[in-house]
């Protein structure tokens, strides 16, 4: 393969989905609680765990498996120097809903529920499912106006599950709404911040096993070839039995000795996925009947993920 070949590869352009045990038991919980129409869940994990890539899971599977149930997913933009993050118009600018200069706060918020029962109405359901991701950047006005939403529609006949995603400082956030007396607070917190789930990256050798799995059996490309992932990186090899799965305990290892702090046993995806990319590229230009992994090479596409050099920076941090 070709280094124009290997940027074009969906591996290289990151335009792939696998998912992982964390990401399956998250979806399980999150179609769980839509099923029932619950109120709301947060998932939260550090940073490059794949809490995105699980959002983006989610809303894949509840816009082709559940069309009973009308589907928005946005990621909440911290606006520095405001009290307000602008939650309806964020939602605004997701469903392409356009407001006069002139129209108010209160008439907006009609408005967003408004055109919200109508796309359940025109998808012939009552149920509305909120996907937000970096929830922990909300601010206190615009928990509220979700909180003031959720009643709007509620008396229209159509439910709202919130299913959002954060960082562990989500319970700062919970915790400052929790010392304020009075209020609405505790009705915010327990419309959607009752249930916190924690989310993970790759926790183990099990976990790991599943993601080069998929590669080598799971996966295919081009569409309709039934050649997986890492047959097109090294075919001969492929051929005469060579699978990534087979090294699943070197590369953990090398895993294991690079994370360290909160990210011991929770493996940050995007490192995972980085060291595996340097791993096809190497059983690219090396390919051949008798190709093998040495726990060395392991070591050295870990390093060269600087998975080392992040955790050291971020999984010490205090949350």
């Amino acid at each position: 393969m070709n280094r124009d070949e290997m940027d074009a590869h969906p591996v290289f352009r990151k335009d792939f989905t696998i998912v992982t045990n964390a990401v399956s038991e998250a979806s399980n919980i999150a179609l769980e609680a839509i099923f029932m129409r619950q109120t709301g869940i947060i998932f939260y994990g550090l940073s490059r765990v794949g809490k995105t890539c699980c959002i983006k899971s989610i809303h894949a599977q509840t816009s082709g498996f559940m069309p009973r149930a009308y589907v928005t997913q946005i990621e909440v933009i911290k606006q520095e120097g405001s009290y307000t993050n602008n939650i309806v118009e964020q939602l605004a600018k997701e469903e392409e809903l356009v407001f006069r200069r002139s129209t108010l706060a209160v008439e907006k918020l009609g408005q967003m529920a408004d055109m919200i029962i109508n796309r359940c109405h025109e998808k012939n359901c009552n149920h509305w499912v909120l996907l937000l991701d970096e929830f922990q950047r909300l601010r206190v006005h615009d928990i509220n106006i979700l909180f003031h939403l959720f009643n709007r529609l509620d008396r229209k006949g159509v439910t709202m599950t919130v299913l959002s995603f954060a960082m562990p400082q989500v319970f700062k956030q919970r915790d400052k709404l929790m010392e304020v007396v009075g209020g609405d607070n505790e009705q915010l917190i327990a419309r959607f911040m009752s249930k916190l789930v924690e989310f993970k990256g790759c926790r183990s050798a099990h976990d790991l096993a599943v993601i080069l799995k998929t590669f080598d059996e799971k996966s295919e490309y081009p569409v309709g070839s039934c050649e997986p992932y890492t047959q097109n990186f090294a075919p001969a090899a492929f051929k005469a039995g060579f699978r990534l799965a087979d090294y699943v305990q070197s590369l953990w290892q090398a895993f294991d000795a690079g994370a360290v702090g909160a990210y011991k046993n929770n493996v940050p995806l995007e490192h995972v996925f980085l060291s595996i990319r340097y791993l096809l590229r190497y059983i690219a230009s090396h390919d051949g009947s008798k190709l093998e992994i040495t726990s060395v090479l392991c070591a050295d596409v870990v390093e060269r993920s600087s998975l080392k050099e992040f955790c050291l920076l971020n999984g010490s941090k205090k949350q």
